[in-house]
């Protein structure tokens, strides 16, 4: 604007409230609109319950009943482990039951099912403290689904770490070899006094012990066969499957690992690392974001890796499976040679060396249960000393905080702001004279005077 010297007039507040005024019924319908949707979304939002638990993995392995102080293992190596546990089928299958379990002494059979989706596992910091948690609409199915995989999750610990019940099979065993011991002892005797035989050849006694020998050789072998044809046909198994199916496999399947590597145990812990990255950063972007392809890519380097791990390992296998075969051919042929050896000794002798031999052999066998039995018994004194403490038991469900006020309240102060952006803007649009001042600079003359707005009376 220009006043009568040409100079050109400032914008004052008065002209800022003019413009207001004018589209105040805009800027209003735009803070009442965005104040209505924010308060309907607010209401319509479901409230979302949760409830979680907390347990100390106890860690730590002794060597033997002789080294009191244990060793540890990794401990992301062992955390991100316990955490595909407690999320594996496993796990999960215990807890339905445990879930449904819960729902019929409630009287609520059918009412609510088990979520998997639902369950959440996360490591505090640096610590062994892990927190099962339970998300979902109902507060009494939270409750219930965290107490389900809790204790689930214990329970499989339990049964895995748990050793073998020794005692009981040793006993049996012993007994039933000092029983074949003296019943051939009897035997013995009584063949001495009803054939009044008083020894045997020596040759004969010897081909009889190392016929038994080489029986007992053969069963050894027929047993280190069938385990090595079950590890080939493993790990065959292993290379029939790609992707998913693979990781899903080695997943669920025990702690040892079926390959016996070193490297494979590495590529292993690799992966698991990379494929809890990637569900991390799924929580911000989506499959087509750089850094989602990149963990892909990575992942699937590894499986290649870990897939010629399996195959080298494959390899292995079926070459000591070809050579243990081959040795017990050999054994075979070897039990066949000796018994035609002996059914050239004549009967009396060839009955008393039998049952000399089958002496021995229980001898021999009764002396090798018994430390069999010690060796159990120090195995079973140092067995793994994993526990898990619950620290926080799972508890009544509580409503999550789904909403930040503060935030919700800069909404109509935001709407505001663009309630005058879009006065402004029609302003600008509007080119008709609404002043005197603007009639001054339009017409480059002065105003004299103005009639003001008259309103009609009835």
């Amino acid at each position: 604007m220009a006043d009568l010297t040409g100079k050109k007039q400032e914008v004052t507040i008065r002209d800022f409230l003019n413009v207001v005024f004018r589209w105040k019924f805009l800027i209003l319908a735009v803070v009442l609109v965005t104040s209505f949707l924010i308060v309907y979304l607010k209401a319509s939002k479901p409230v979302a319950y949760v409830s979680s638990s907390r347990l100390l993995v106890k860690r730590g392995e002794r060597e033997n009943v002789f080294v009191p102080n244990p060793r540890y293992l990794s401990w992301a190596e062992e955390m991100s482990s316990e955490l595909e546990v407690i999320l594996s089928e496993a796990v999960f299958s215990r807890a339905r039951k445990v879930f449904a379990d819960s729902l019929e002494n409630r009287g609520l059979e059918g009412t609510r099912r088990f979520s998997s989706g639902a369950v959440r596992a996360d490591v505090v910091g640096e610590s062994n403290v892990i927190v099962v948690s339970y998300s979902g609409l109902d507060p009494l199915e939270c409750e219930l689904g965290c107490k389900a995989v809790t204790y689930a999750y214990m329970d499989y610990f339990k049964e895995k770490t748990a050793p073998p019940t020794v005692t009981d099979f040793f006993e049996s065993e012993i007994d039933e070899a000092l029983h074949d011991l003296t019943t051939w002892r009897t035997r013995k005797s009584e063949f001495l006094s009803r054939e009044g035989f008083l020894g045997s050849d020596r040759e004969s006694s010897h081909q009889l012990y190392k016929l038994s020998r080489l029986q007992m050789a053969l069963a050894d072998e027929a047993g280190d066969l069938q385990s090595q044809r079950l590890r080939v046909e493993y790990l065959s198994e292993l290379l029939d499957l790609s992707g998913a199916e693979l990781d899903r496999k080695l997943t669920t399947t025990a702690s040892d690992d079926p390959v016996q590597s070193r490297v494979f145990s590495d590529l292993r812990f690799e992966l698991l690392k990379l494929k809890s990255k990637r569900e991390e950063i799924l929580t911000l972007y989506t499959e087509k974001h750089p850094d989602v392809i990149a963990v892909d890519n990575q992942i699937n380097d590894l499986r290649i890796q870990i897939k010629q791990e399996i195959r080298n390992a494959y390899d292995i296998a079926a070459a000591e499976y070809e050579e243990l075969l081959a040795k017990y051919n050999a054994t075979s042929a070897e039990v066949e040679k000796t018994q035609v050896q002996i059914d050239a000794i004549p009967e009396k002798e060839r009955q008393l060396s039998r049952i000399e031999s089958k002496i021995t052999a229980f001898e021999e066998k009764y002396q090798l249960l018994l430390e069999k039995q010690h060796e159990a018994e120090i195995a079973e004194a140092s067995s793994s000393d994993f526990e898990i403490v619950v620290l926080t038991p799972p508890g009544k469900a509580w409503q999550r905080r789904t909403s930040d006020y503060v935030r919700l309240s800069v909404g109509p102060f935001l709407a505001l702001i663009v309630g005058l952006g879009l006065a402004f803007f029609f302003e600008s649009m509007d080119h008709s004279l609404k002043n005197p001042a603007e009639v001054e600079e339009y017409l480059g003359s002065t105003v004299l005077a103005t009639i003001g707005e008259m309103k009609s009376k009835k």
